[in-house]
């Protein structure tokens, strides 16, 4: 990834970081069972973490499947809120979208 601008100075931080930072900081959120790709046809080796450079801030996408018995809205509100925080913390990159995909929930034990 190019350079990234944080709140007072210019780093290069690389994509693989900044997905690792997401991955992180959304499988510590209650209700998330693990991180699972929405793969397709026309995407079939998409990770479960995408980070695009907007410029100066980044977009990420997190794919994720949620515990059984736990409400997929609320679990993704968290998560993104956690994404965000975490990758500002931790980076001090802006995050300006996150966006959450729940591709499914773990199966009744």
């Amino acid at each position: 990834m190019d350079n990234v601008k944080s709140a007072d100075r210019t780093l290069n931080i690389s994509e693989e970081v900044l997905c690792q930072v997401a991955a992180l900081a959304a499988q510590d959120v209650k209700g998330v069972a693990s991180l699972q790709s929405s793969r397709s046809v026309k995407n079939p080796t998409a990770a479960p973490v995408q980070v695009q450079n907007l410029g100066g801030a980044i977009s990420v996408k997190v794919s994720l499947i949620v515990d059984n018995g736990a409400q997929a809205m609320p679990v993704a509100k968290e998560v993104q809120a956690a994404v965000k925080q975490g990758i500002q913390d931790m980076t001090g990159v802006t995050a300006v979208h996150v966006n959450v995909a729940v591709v499914g929930m773990e199966p009744e034990a």
